[in-house]
């Protein structure tokens, strides 16, 4: 797992280190000198072009650049302040290196050495950096962009918010971000996640900190594939149907009969033990002729008496906030009702009020659009940010919150840490993926997974089927070919995890 921390906490961690004298410069320019090296170990004269604020960002990387000119690498700094970390400085014109204030620097010379440049470090502005770009760079950093010389950020990309992950327009996009200790929270979140490109961390003691400062929590998450691996749920010899976990689902109408197929398929393919479907017979004919495996219930009202063992119901897909199978499966999932396990998406969105309040192991999944109509209805700000939005709304209903994007934020109902997955592909952005999202959110919960493990590990899930189904991002998909994938990406998951 990865855990993303505030840019306060991470300083407190450092303040006791740092006191003691601890050479955490050091330690972290020597392991950005690693990391650039390995980037050009395949360029005969390699040269790197430091962009170098006045702190302790601009610090790291110049001594990291001291070190690589002693090695060989070609090396010119421009300064973006007015002055520069002074034993940074200092050590790197010791070694040979150059340094060129921006206001010396015509454009032409600045496009001279963008041409001779293998690598561009963002060392401007570290763990202080707020998203907003000074007139006086916005021109330089206009011409990196265009330039397209490879950009590697020292900590997090310049001009990002350590902690909310809000960056400025304009930003540098890197390929890969080196960042030290523990990784931002900003990192994970919209904004800098887009502008991070990988993320290396190296640790260089405050790390050791973190975990024995007692009122220090994480303030993001995010799963990676050995946490999918060791929450999944794996029948046992002893495995029966019932035990692998029953999902009854409400969906499909007689306007949008497909998302029935798609909910169901979702929920089948992720590996549940039944799955059962409460629609109209016309509905159910046609999920039935493309997986047979579902038991039909044909009702317009959702009996849990009359449909039998149930461990989850997923509500919505393909259904007004009119329709009473919305309205029955809302009441059946709040608080007091027949079952605290299932989700609630698409059309039971629409059906939820203010009086409507749920445990943490149900999962709304709403898209930015849904989760602004639920905010206006809920008094909550429907302008917020996705990483306040999320956990506002959960706060307001009491349910884990899945806000569906091109970073999935998930907030849980008990205001635990928010999570961040980023496993997708904008290949996703196609009708009834949702659907298909949903079936297999509720096959985990039915198999038993906390609401916020279900909804992150389900995101993961569909996230690397949507990547199988378009070639990595770079075909279109239809929601069914996502769930056809679910068993190969789950495959796909479970080895990487072993690897």
């Amino acid at each position: 797992m990865i855990t993303g921390y505030t840019a306060q906490a991470i300083r407190s961690a450092e303040e006791p280190l740092l006191a003691a004298g601890e050479a955490l410069m050091q330690r972290a320019a020597r392991a950005l000198a690693g990391r650039i090296a390995e980037r050009l170990r395949t360029r005969e004269e390699p040269r790197l072009l430091v962009l170098a604020g006045r702190g302790a960002n601009g610090g790291d990387a110049l001594h990291a650049a001291a070190i690589l000119r002693r090695e060989g690498t070609g090396i010119d700094v421009i300064a973006t302040g007015d002055d520069l970390h002074v034993e940074g400085e200092d050590a790197l014109r010791a070694a040979g290196g150059t340094v060129h204030a921006l206001s010396d620097l015509g454009p032409e010379d600045l496009h001279e050495r963008l041409a001779d440049a293998d690598l561009v470090l963002d060392a401007m502005v570290g763990l202080g950096g707020r998203p907003e770009i000074p007139a006086r760079l916005a021109p330089l950093l206009e011409t990196v962009r265009r330039s397209g010389v490879p950009v590697l950020a020292v900590d997090l990309p310049s001009f990002v918010d350590a902690t909310t992950g809000r960056a400025a327009s304009g930003a540098l996009p890197a390929v890969e971000t080196v960042t030290f200790g523990a990784v931002k929270a900003g990192l994970l979140l919209p904004g800098g996640a887009e502008l991070a490109g990988d993320l290396h961390l190296v640790g260089i003691g405050v790390e050791d900190q973190l975990p024995v400062q007692p009122a220090v929590q994480p303030a993001v998450q995010r799963l990676e594939s050995a946490d999918v691996a060791a929450l999944w749920p794996h029948p046992g010899r002893e495995a029966s149907k019932y035990t692998r976990g029953v999902v009854a689902i409400a969906a499909g109408s007689p306007r949008f009969p497909g998302a029935a197929v798609l909910a169901a398929s979702g929920a089948a393919r992720s590996g549940a033990g039944m799955v059962r479907l409460i629609a109209p017979q016309e509905v159910l004919d046609l999920v039935l002729h493309t997986r047979p495996e579902v038991i039909g219930h044909p009702s317009t009202h959702i009996d849990l008496e009359e449909i039998g063992r149930t461990q989850a119901l997923v509500v919505g897909p393909g259904l007004s906030g009119e329709d009473p199978r919305t309205r029955d499966g809302v009441d059946i999932l709040a608080v007091g009702g027949d079952l605290e396990r299932g989700v609630i998406d698409a059309g039971g969105l629409d059906a939820l009020t203010a009086d409507h309040r749920f445990g943490q192991h149900v999962v709304l999944t709403p898209h930015r659009g849904e989760a602004e109509r639920i905010a206006a209805r809920l008094d909550v700000d429907p302008g917020l940010p996705g990483a306040d939005l999320a956990p506002a709304l959960a706060a307001v209903t009491g349910a884990t919150v899945l806000l569906k994007g091109a970073i999935t934020l998930i907030a849980p109902g008990d205001g635990g840490p928010l999570r961040a997955q980023d496993d997708a592909t904008s290949q996703l952005a196609t009708a009834g993926t949702g659907d298909v999202l949903a079936g297999a959110l509720g096959t985990l919960l039915a198999a038993g997974l906390d609401g916020p493990d279900a909804a992150a590990a389900a995101a993961i899930l569909h996230g690397r089927a949507g990547l199988l189904a378009s070639s990595g991002g770079r075909l279109p998909l239809v929601a069914l070919d996502v769930a056809d994938r679910l068993p190969a990406a789950l495959g796909a998951i479970l080895t990487d995890a072993l690897s």
